[in-house]
């Protein structure tokens, strides 16, 4: 009698033969015994080679060799210039070193980066003035290198609000009609310095006493009344239009800062009272005195670089300092 068919077969099992199993869906299934115990080779096992990854084709391994290759090629070119650019120096032997000790100071910055930001200089209205007022250079060297009395000065209008006025036409160099000096530009020869009238003026470095006009015009009609001394340098300064001159005498020693009138009006016929100052050097080394061989010079970057010294309150605060009349 024939219960079923053989699931592995598919013969048929006669019910007395079969090996029932119940299969995963709940059914009795009959198998032969033959059948049955060789179920298993039903079922394809793993192995070790089935974890094998699979062969690469040769398309692949020529890709990849490529690859490889041009990484290799770009690490060496790298390598190369990176020695190149960080290489050690070679040894030094000590043949080449020199043991002596070096007379200059070590400057521990050498160079700056291309674009490196550096942050500016704080600049004082002093430092600026003295930028734009260079010291002029003759031959290899700064005028006051060559003429040491132009170095710090004492400013000749005490308590001025400025070192040097604003206005290009009291400078160096204006306009002035009727004066021919080449080294003057268009004909000031000196500096206008501005100040309320009857401020004190003093000397902007020790010397001596060389001229003093008294008269009210000055002996070339635009003077007034002035002083000049001459430095011990040769160097030679004048102060003029000024209403009252101190008691100096041609020949007196003067000191830096010392009183020597009073700022004025006297042969200023179109402006107001003012200090036309005025600086000049001597054409040739070595020469002394009232001289009138000399060459002007701008006194700009003297000034500029001066100190202003604080008014006395009173001529009674002034030793020799009571002003004369100019004699009739």
């Amino acid at each position: 009698m024939v219960a079923g068919l053989c699931p592995r077969c598919g013969g048929a099992v006669a019910l007395h033969e079969g090996r029932p199993f119940v299969n995963v869906a709940g059914a009795i299934e009959l198998w032969h015994s033959a059948c049955f115990e060789d179920r298993d080779v039903l079922v394809q096992r793993s192995t070790a080679l089935d974890f094998l990854p699979t062969p690469p084709t040769p398309r692949l391994v020529r890709a990849l060799g490529g690859a490889v290759a041009g990484s290799l090629l770009v690490a060496i070119v790298i390598g190369q210039w990176t020695w190149g650019e960080m290489a050690p120096p070679p040894p030094a032997s000590l043949l080449n070193v020199d043991l002596a000790v070096a007379s200059e100071p070590v400057v521990l910055r050498v160079a700056g980066a291309e674009h490196e930001q550096v942050p500016p200089r704080l600049v004082t209205v002093e430092t600026e003035l003295e930028t734009r007022y260079e010291v002029p250079v003759r031959g290899a060297m700064r005028l006051d290198e060559l003429f040491p009395s132009l170095r710090a000065w004492t400013h000749p209008v005490t308590g001025s609000a400025e070192l040097m006025p604003d206005q290009a036409s009291r400078h160096f160099g204006a306009h002035r009609d009727g004066i021919e000096r080449p080294e003057c530009g268009a004909g000031h020869c000196g500096v206008d310095l501005d100040g309320p009238r009857g401020r004190p003026i003093v000397t902007v470095a020790a010397g001596t006493v060389v001229r003093v006009e008294l008269s009210e015009l000055g002996l070339d009609g635009r003077s007034g009344r002035y002083v000049r001394i001459e430095h011990d340098d040769g160097t030679l300064t004048s102060y003029m239009h000024m209403d009252d001159v101190a008691e100096v005498h041609v020949g007196d020693r003067v000191a830096a800062g010392q009183y020597l009138g009073t700022l004025g009006a006297t042969a200023v016929f179109s402006s107001v009272p003012h200090l036309h100052f005025a600086l000049e050097v001597p054409a040739h080394p070595g020469m002394h005195g009232d001289i009138t061989d000399t060459h002007y010079v701008d006194p700009a970057p003297f000034l500029v670089r001066s100190t202003i010294a604080v008014p006395p309150r009173s001529l009674a605060e002034r030793p020799r300092e009571h002003g004369r009349k100019p004699a009739s």
